[in-house]
């Protein structure tokens, strides 16, 4: 690949040196002469690979120190074209760099293809993680969580053929966010356990973000005792005044303890959410924090403090922002004390808003979670013209289906009840089924 106009090795050393804004003598170090830098420079002399990985080790020291993620390998020195190579790497920083700040978040498979083709044919290491990073991004800008997971996951792949590089657990944490949104909750816990072991420059408040994300994913394991440990953990990271990262850790506290039945502690760490929250800047999570103190009532068959509280859900809701991270929880939620208030028309409507927002934005995890909860409602609410349409509707959406050798003797069985009319052993089966997923 001939990239730029073809010069010597002294001429790409010069080259580099100066990109980096380096002298002879900080290339030199303590173990060669700026001397010989200089005669190198100038093709007088020839640079062998001994002085080069002198150069290259000192070079990476000095952007080290700098705080510049820039590695600079051996042969970038005594090979003119792979530095070339480096230059068009920055292109391509710069073009996806532009399309995040235009918001343009559609990458034409040409180019991802070409892309792929140059990373593959090319390690240029600290190049090759920006650009899967920033191709992450704009996957995760474009609510696409395979491909994002795809991309973060070969940066951070990537990462470590780049010794020292600053800030990885940054790139780590955008891995970990799509792990637990996507279920991947034990490959979180992991990855957020090696980076707090494995990284030195980790700051104070990132450590406190790592733990709380291992508590998140404890959470969703169901793992309430290892979660609350894990927030215990977090807080001690925490500013007292760092109101964003301490209602985060506030709100799972109030649900673990909730899931205890100790709605006193779940409704004090409510009770100070609210009195960090701005009603300006922060409707949505008021909201989102209603709905908890909410949920809580209804557990103490609280009818009266269930509706006052729906009350200030439904006032500030329609001022909620449509991109809220909380928007579509909020209204799945809603919709499970509808279902308890029996307003199952207004339940109805709440739940394809949740399914709604869950399509758009790809999660197909809640998206079947909300569809078992329509299914739920028209089972309480006795609505079998909506329910046979929505069987309809999976139907047509499990004809791709494949069944392992578990679900096909699940099946087997069921069936064979069925033919007996054994409808109450059928129905034992399955409801013994449903208790076993609970759990």
């Amino acid at each position: 690949m001939n990239v730029g106009i073809k010069i010597t090795v002294g001429e790409n050393l010069k080259r580099i040196r100066k990109d980096l804004g380096l002298r002879q003598h900080e290339v030199a170090g303590d173990d060669i002469t700026r001397n010989l830098i200089s005669l190198i420079e100038n093709d007088k002399a020839v640079l062998y690979d001994t002085a080069a990985n002198i150069m290259a080790k000192n070079i990476n020291k000095l952007m080290d120190e700098k705080n510049r993620n820039i590695f600079i390998k051996t042969e970038d020195l005594l090979n003119p074209e792979r530095y070339d190579v480096r230059i068009k790497s920055n292109k391509y920083i710069a073009e996806l760099e532009a399309m995040l700040i235009n918001k343009n978040y559609c990458i034409e498979t040409e180019k991802l293809n070409d892309i792929e083709a140059f990373m593959n044919q090319w390690d240029i290491v600290d190049k090759k993680v920006r650009i899967y990073e920033l191709v992450g991004d704009i996957f995760y800008l474009a609510n696409n969580l395979n491909k994002e997971y795809y991309y973060y996951f070969k940066a951070l792949e990537s990462s470590y053929d780049y010794p020292n590089m600053k800030g990885r657990y940054k790139l780590s944490l955008k891995l970990v966010y799509n792990c637990i949104i996507t279920g991947k909750n034990e490959e979180a816990i992991n990855l957020c356990n090696y980076m707090l072991i494995s990284q030195d420059d980790i700051s104070t408040k990132s450590k406190g973000i790592f733990y709380y994300n291992i508590a998140l994913a404890r959470k969703r394991l169901d793992e309430i005792d290892e979660c609350l440990k894990s927030l215990s953990k977090a807080k001690n990271f925490f500013d007292k005044t760092d109101y964003k990262n301490l209602k985060n850790v506030y709100m799972l506290e109030g649900i673990c303890f909730s899931k205890f039945d100790d709605y006193t502690s779940a409704l004090q760490c409510y009770n100070k959410i609210l009195d960090f929250l701005n009603e300006e800047k922060n409707l949505d999570e008021i909201c989102a924090t209603y709905v908890n103190i909410i949920l809580i009532y209804i557990k103490k068959d609280d009818r009266e403090s269930v509706i006052k509280y729906l009350d200030k859900v439904m006032i500030k809701l329609p001022y909620v922002n449509e991109d809220s991270f909380y928007i579509t929880e909020i209204y799945f939620e809603i919709s499970n004390v509808l279902l308890y208030l029996k307003r199952y028309d207004d339940c109805e409507e709440y739940l394809n808003v949740a399914l709604a927002l869950s399509d758009e934005s790809g999660n197909h995890n809640f998206y079947n979670k909300y569809l078992s909860s329509l299914m739920e409602l028209y089972i309480e609410a006795n609505y079998l013209d909506k329910l046979t349409n929505l069987l309809k509707t999976l139907e047509d959406e499990t004809k791709d289906i494949k069944l392992n050798e578990e679900s096909t003797l699940v099946l087997k069985l069921l069936l064979y009840f069925l033919k007996q009319n054994n409808n109450k052993e059928a129905e034992k089966f399955i409801e013994d089924l449903l208790n076993k997923k609970e759990v």
